[in-house]
């Protein structure tokens, strides 16, 4: 079976996206993690090799061995220099030293995007009491959305960062996400958006055997950071 279901035209847009750890919203960077020593069965904490870079809590591990692998899932986040992972309870033993390799820019597949959406809106602010009642000052905020539907199958693991930042908005759980348009003619990036997002209005649906339809919408407060295509 495939591991990618693309449909319409929208599949030539990129869409990347990685867990921000609680109130950290600057860009994410892989990390490899090393674990020394084994991983037992049921183990609710990994001892690693001191992080290079930070992991948000909900994402997830696979340990590889080079002759079995491991996929935990942090239960909280893990900050560079830490020696301690946070799991949920491991599913299976690994034996022997073992590494994972934390890709932070992770691409949603099976997807359509046609579109990004860039909101303003000003609000006139009374700074010092007049007595004609003249305004002196405005302020201007903004709002961007990046709205996303995909087939894909429910292991993967792009979708399940966004199911856990879904699941656990009220924690304040964000997302960063990268937008790439289709590049012209020549180049390997188009332009995007990047920047820290919620995710809002997801909607699952149990299409078929391990296969899942979903719906939602990254919002995004402030402005995003506009990136120009380029040949890499």
């Amino acid at each position: 079976m495939s591991k990618t279901f693309q449909v319409g035209a929208g599949n030539k847009v990129k869409l990347y996206v990685a867990l921000l750890p609680l109130g950290d919203r600057t860009e994410p960077e892989d990390v490899t993690v090393t674990a020394a020593s084994g991983i037992t069965s049921a183990a609710v904490t990994v001892t690693v090799t001191a992080l290079t870079g930070a992991i948000a809590g909900g994402t997830p591990l696979t340990f590889d061995n080079s002759t079995t692998t491991l996929t935990v899932y942090l239960t909280k986040d893990a900050l560079a220099g830490d020696t301690t992972l946070h799991i949920e309870p491991a599913t299976a033993a690994l034996t022997g030293s073992s590494t994972a390799e934390y890709v932070a820019k992770l691409r949603l597949l099976g997807g359509t995007q046609l579109s990004a959406k860039l909101n303003s809106d000003r609000a006139d602010v009374l700074v010092f009491e007049d007595a004609l009642g003249y305004k002196d000052g405005a302020i201007t905020g903004q709002s961007w959305e990046l709205p996303w539907t995909a087939n894909l199958l429910s292991t993967d693991e792009a979708f399940r960062r966004v199911f856990y930042a879904a699941s656990n908005a009220v924690s304040g759980r964000e997302v960063y996400v990268w937008q790439q348009d289709p590049p012209p003619a020549g180049y390997t990036v188009g332009d995007g958006l990047k920047g820290a997002t919620v995710i809002m209005n997801l909607d699952k649906s149990l299409t078929s055997t391990a296969i899942c339809t979903v719906t939602f919408s990254l919002m995004g407060q402030g402005s995003p950071t506009i990136t120009r295509y380029s040949l890499t």
